[in-house]
């Protein structure tokens, strides 16, 4: 009964952006969820290797202020909002226009764990660690499920200054419905007025 509870509490995907405003059903395709995102203060790994013995470094550094790191030859690059893929790629491209290396293979890995959170009338309100594969149903189960007083037809997902409503009972009928998440989101299941 939880579990059927905990799966239906991401029904019907509507958009609102003010009191009372709905638009169409919002879903973020599971395979784009941008989880690996850097921003200020994140660590990152990065590993330089096809180059000479003597170049190939793995050093860990932290964003900086301005949003970049900084790696020997090619000085300081952005990579704030970036993923690791394309500071790799980045990194790569600039050290061939440079003419430092003709073949440099770049790894890049992020240090930091994001985390969505949940609160209101589940069984055990938290924060949980975000993967590519948590969606709103999710995030209920692994917080016990529903209280007796939740109000499954109008949850909320709050995505920085955007507000997704869905209910509980349409992911019941259709778990396609199912919202992935991502870093940072927030799900806030109010209490029911009945």
């Amino acid at each position: 009964m939880v579990l059927a509870g905990l799966a239906a509490c991401a029904g019907s995907n509507s958009t609102s952006t003010g009191a009372g405003s709905t638009a169409a059903p919002t879903v973020v395709p599971a395979q784009g969820v941008p989880d690996d995102r850097l921003r200020v203060g994140d660590l990152v790994v990065i590993q330089l290797s096809g180059v000479p013995t003597d170049d190939q470094f793995i050093q860990q550094m932290k964003v900086d202020e301005s949003g970049s790191i900084s790696l020997p030859h090619i000085g300081s690059i952005p990579v704030l909002g970036q993923t690791t893929v394309q500071v790799k790629e980045r990194a790569e491209a600039l050290y061939k226009m440079g003419r430092y290396f003709t073949n440099p293979n770049i790894t890049v890995t992020s240090q930091q764990q994001r985390f969505v959170s949940v609160s209101g009338e589940v069984r055990a309100p938290q924060r949980i660690l975000h993967s590519r594969e948590l969606t709103a149903a999710g995030a209920i189960a692994t917080c016990g499920g529903f209280t007796e007083y939740a109000n499954k037809r109008e949850i909320r997902l709050l995505r920085g200054g955007q507000v997704i409503k869905f209910n509980a009972s349409e992911i019941m009928k259709d778990p396609s419905r199912d919202i992935p998440l991502l870093p940072d989101d927030i799900i806030q299941v109010d209490r029911s007025i009945f």
